[in-house]
């Protein structure tokens, strides 16, 4: 039971918050600290990971109770979620805040913003669902359900004009944090990589659920590219105990644990930078791999039930973020019954084995980086207190 989300705070901006995975708090965390710059005394509350805590922002409910991905998962987990969303929205319409921030997880924010704004309390919403790729429908949603949205992606902003939903571009905060031309040499004496290696991120994905689909995939994946490559390195990095776990059980299974994995915590941004190539599971993982300007391969793998729903509503031929910057295919995309290891070790061969790739990549990268690199938490936080103002004169 949620029995308060603030303590008596006097004049102070009261700001609730709420993030649903690991891609959010990271968001989140920035936003916080450009905040601070203009709203010294505010206080943050809501479901926050541990870098937005570590800024100062307080959770009543763990932020790993929000991330579960996929129909199946979510039915599973729904009585718990949808308890969740009422005691929170139930202690933000008591204590009525100055304004509410939802920070990405739209299932669970939407439905949370909209009694928001209807009682009367500015609402935030810092990035788009993915209305470019599948759910178009959502956008009608949004629109009764927030007061502003703050965009990640330049070709979102078109559509919310169209649809007359207040938003601001602000670009990408994984932007800033990658340098334009990482020094792939310098990393991998730091990760203790030998130079003259064949290095491979593999990132299975960061949730368990995720990993329950993808280690298999991606440990039989390292077994034909060392057949391939004898000299391969596989950093594998993760963000938890228990998925690494998962991962390792996998290696044993298969026999594999004799094989060059460097399992890590943390130091995805390095390990990718570090590497020749990367194969990682889609989601925000693919943008940072085209930030590390790396030849990349993206898959991903549902349960049957989930990949039978999806595939209905989505209304473009990709779903990686380099293929949506770029309205076409410049890395391969293997999904659900494409995502095979031969199909994978295949694609990725095709890659490194011709340098001239290499290089193209490098220049499409770098091109998308520049346009996203824009001082994203400066900007998000300029909105935001914009919104915060114009909620304070109403």
């Amino acid at each position: 039971m949620i029995d308060r989300l603030f303590p008596q705070a006097g004049g102070h901006p009261r700001i609730a918050i709420v993030a649903g995975e690991a891609s959010g708090d990271l968001l989140g965390a920035a936003l916080i600290e450009a905040l601070r710059q203009r709203l010294p005394n505010a206080i943050y509350s809501g479901i926050a990971g541990p870098r937005m805590k570590a800024e100062g922002a307080h959770s009543v409910v763990p932020m790993e109770k929000l991330a579960v991905r996929g129909y199946a998962e979510v039915i599973k987990h729904l009585p718990e979620l949808l308890r969740i969303r009422r005691e929170l929205k139930d202690a933000i319409l008591r204590e009525k805040p100055d304004l509410v921030i939802g920070i990405d997880a739209p299932d669970f924010n939407l439905g949370l913003e909209a009694a928001c704004k209807a009682a009367g309390i500015p609402v935030v919403h810092y990035v788009s669902p993915s209305i470019w790729a599948w759910r178009s429908e959502r956008l009608k949603k949004i629109g009764q359900s927030v007061s502003h949205v703050l965009l990640l992606f330049p070709f979102e902003e078109a559509l919310y004009r169209q649809a007359g939903i207040p938003a601001t571009y602000v670009g990408h905060p994984l932007a800033d944090q990658f340098p334009l031309q990482p020094d792939q040499p310098a990393l991998r004496e730091t990760l203790g990589v030998p130079v003259a290696s064949t290095v491979f991120a593999m990132l299975p994905g960061s949730r368990q659920s995720e990993l329950a689909l993808h280690a298999a995939l991606f440990v039989e994946t390292a077994r034909k590219l060392f057949e391939r490559y004898p000299s391969a390195v596989f950093l594998v990095p993760f963000i938890t105990r228990e998925t690494r776990d998962m991962f390792e059980t996998e290696m044993w299974k298969q026999g594999a644990q004799e094989l060059p994995f460097r399992l890590m915590f943390g130091h995805a941004h390095e390990a990718m930078q570090a590497s020749d190539a990367i194969v990682v599971a889609s989601g925000t993982a693919a943008l940072e791999a085209m930030l590390a300007k790396r030849p990349t391969v993206v898959t991903y793998r549902l349960t049957n039930f989930t990949y039978r729903m999806v595939r209905k509503k989505i209304k473009t031929p990709y779903i990686s973020l380099p293929n949506a910057l770029a309205a076409r295919f410049v890395v391969p995309e293997l999904l659900q019954y494409e995502a095979t290891a031969d199909n994978i070790v295949q694609a990725v061969s095709n890659m490194i084995d011709d340098k001239r790739f290499a290089a193209q990549i490098n220049a499409c990268f770098t091109e998308f980086h520049e346009q996203l690199r824009c001082g994203a938490a400066d900007r998000a936080a300029d909105a935001v207190v914009k919104v915060l103002g114009k909620g304070r004169a109403g």
